[in-house]
């Protein structure tokens, strides 16, 4: 078995064979399936669509028995809450091998082993389940876009092949939801940088960006930072329970009347579904702000944000048009009267940069105090600029006598070259490689920023270009930033937590076994450290950062360790991690911006943090010790956790 890595001291991906006996579970214990089990929403609303649809195909049928086929059966949640509901027969169908011998332990050890069977396929691939048709559907195959993982064909195939007729379907319907918004933050996710931050530049000419979308807790959203356009339009209609119905391309004009004027520079998304057709029980996606009365928090499925090809203006009271579409798999949308197509990114950046990454570049090209550093630090001189997808040579040439951009990235560097032509830098060069740079520059910069960087202390790959340079142009070389330090803190999050918890008993059946192969996965391995976008995500930190390993930037890279407590665990249930670098004078952070009085933090939209969820056998200790190795052969940060001396 091959498995795909990241050099850390190069970035390049490389492909590994795995041990022998590596073990399936632990990508199990990694799929952070906690979240889905634990939404007890969604299990209670699929319950009460289970129980509606069998008393209904029990009365139908003329013989009282019901089979009931449930598509990615996961843990067997839906199967036992079919079984006990009276289904008399259940198919359960998981081709995620790991997760089926999950379900297969879990079902077999119920009162219900009886009744269901569970098979380790796709349910396109099956052409029969245990001869008989099934009565009843239920599936839970949906993601941010709702039908992203194959709803459509799933339902489709499904009930042309292993259906009776008349089967019922849980979930019944689907609707899908757009709003149109004005906003500054939306737009630094998918506007083309622009050096000076004029509307009329245009860098790299006019690129509509990609269509693919943009999952994002829009609960977490202040609501200044929107302005809401109009009402939610209904952008799409799905019948998941008649095949003729499922049509997997489709194109519709919605309109709609501008309660507000302003310009669409995104759309906010969101889904419902109907879990039995009878319109009172919904398993519904709005966000916090638009759905007070019955919110609940998952991260299994998000909203969503999608960007028109134009920006459009509309004025208040005008009605106006959004095409909405959709194929298979995915949504989109376009602006009335233009191609309907799906839009494709033409200028280069979009298709290889995150939304994450190119709010990043936006923020910084916004950030006054750092541009005035990064003046200050360049003032006529020869910078060096090195990374990987970095900005921040454009931003140098301003008050440098010249500026070498080093990236091995080719398409970064054509990329850099449209800035240089279109800004008219005749101050930049673009090279290669560190090694080619043969002129000792007066002094080197970063930010650092490596796009193939997986976590905060992945741009620690920067300490390995500066022991090149300092090499080939001496110690007395200076470079910004001195110093690289990895912090942690305690965090109590509201839910994000779920996604690393036990399940344990859920709407009374024993999910037990999840928990032991998971746990037994995790403790196996280094400690898993989870890369979240934490400003998504609501808590409140419980004590002070703590400094966990230092780096100077010094030319000299070595291993190094450290053994630090974490205190206040007791009151938090997770440790965020991040790095920040001192940048001539001032402090970048890629993680904690600001604590408010109330402990609220304020995290870097631009960049994901670490953050480590403490296993059982640690979860109710005051203190967490944490040995973090960092080993100058693989550029790579080890993490251990365990029992403090003072818990």
């Amino acid at each position: 078995m091959f498995l795909e890595k990241i050099n850390q001291k190069t970035g390049e991906r490389e492909w590994v064979v795995a041990e022998e006996d590596y073990d399936m579970a632990q990508e199990l214990a990694r799929s952070r399936f906690g979240d889905m089990i634990l939404d007890f929403d969604r299990n209670d609303k699929f319950l009460a669509g289970l129980k509606t649809t069998i008393a209904e195909k029990k009365h139908e049928n003329t013989d009282g028995k019901v089979h009931v086929l449930d598509i990615g059966t996961g843990t067997g949640l839906l199967s036992l809450m079919a079984a006990r509901e009276g289904a008399d027969k259940v198919t359960a169908l998981e081709v995620f091998k790991p997760m089926g011998d999950c379900a297969r332990h879990i079902t077999s050890n119920s009162p219900w082993s009886d009744k269901i069977t569970v098979i380790s396929e796709r349910s396109t691939d099956v052409s029969q389940i245990g001869g008989s048709r099934a009565d009843i559907i239920v599936a839970e195959v949906f993601d941010t876009e709702l039908i992203g993982e194959g709803a459509l064909r799933t339902f489709k195939e499904a009930l042309e092949r292993l259906a009776k007729p008349g089967c019922r379907v849980v979930p019944s319907t689907g609707n899908v939801y757009i709003v149109p918004v004005e906003s500054h933050l939306l737009k630094m996710f998918n506007d083309i940088p622009r050096l000076n931050g004029e509307k009329d530049e245009e860098p790299l000419g006019r690129c509509s960006g990609t269509a693919a979308v943009f999952d994002v807790q829009l609960s977490e959203m202040k609501t200044h930072e929107f302005r809401e356009l109009s009402e939610p339009i209904v952008a799409f209609k799905f019948d998941f329970e008649h095949e003729e119905k499922i049509i997997f391309d489709e194109s519709f004009v919605r309109e709609a009347v501008a309660h507000s004027s302003g310009t669409i520079d995104a759309l906010l998304m969101w889904w419902d579904i109907d879990m039995d057709r009878n319109g009172t029980t919904f398993i519904d996606m709005g966000p916090k702000w638009k759905n007070k009365n019955n919110y609940a928090w998952r991260d299994h499925w998000m909203q969503a944000v999608y960007y028109l090809p134009e920006k459009k203006k509309v004025e208040m009271n005008q009605t106006f048009e959004i095409v909405c579409n959709h194929d298979e798999f995915s949504l989109w949308f376009s602006n009335v009267g233009k191609d309907k197509s799906r839009s494709y990114c033409v200028c280069g950046l979009h298709s290889m940069l995150s939304r994450q990454t190119v709010y990043h570049v936006n923020e910084m090209f916004e950030n006054q105090k750092f541009k005035d550093e990064v003046d200050k630090l360049s003032k006529g001189l020869h910078v060096a600029t090195v990374g990987e997808g970095s900005f921040l040579g454009l931003l140098a040439a301003k008050t440098a006598k010249r500026v070498t951009i080093i990236d091995g990235n080719e398409r970064f560097r054509d990329i850099f070259f449209k800035y240089i032509h279109y800004y008219k830098l005749t101050n930049v060069e673009i090279i290669e490689k560190v090694t080619s740079l043969t002129d000792s520059p007066d002094i080197v910069l970063a930010e650092p920023f490596y796009m193939s960087a997986m976590n905060p202390w992945n741009h620690l790959r920067f300490l390995y270009d500066v022991e090149v340079l300092k090499m080939m142009h001496g110690d007395e070389l200076r470079v910004e930033p001195h110093m690289g330090v990895l912090k942690a803190i305690p965090e109590k999050f509201e839910d994000l937590q779920n996604i690393a918890s036990d399940v344990g008993t859920v709407n009374g059946f024993d999910l037990s076994f999840f928990d032991e192969i998971s746990t037994k996965a995790r403790t196996a391995t280094d400690a898993i450290v989870d890369e979240q976008s934490l400003w998504e995500y609501a808590g409140i930190v419980k004590g002070d950062a703590v400094e966990i390993l230092r780096f100077p930037i010094d030319g000299r890279v070595s291993s190094q360790k450290c053994v630090v407590n974490i205190d206040n665990m007791s009151s938090s249930n997770a440790i965020p991690m991040w790095m920040e670098w001192e940048f001539g004078g001032i402090n970048l952070s890629t993680g904690l911006l600001s604590i408010s009085s109330a402990g609220v933090p304020e995290w870097n939209k631009g960049y994901k943090q670490g953050v480590y969820f403490p296993i059982t056998a640690l979860r109710n200790d005051k203190s967490l010790c944490l040995h973090a190795l960092f080993d100058k052969s693989t550029g790579d940060i080890n993490f251990q956790f365990g029992k403090s001396e003072d818990s």
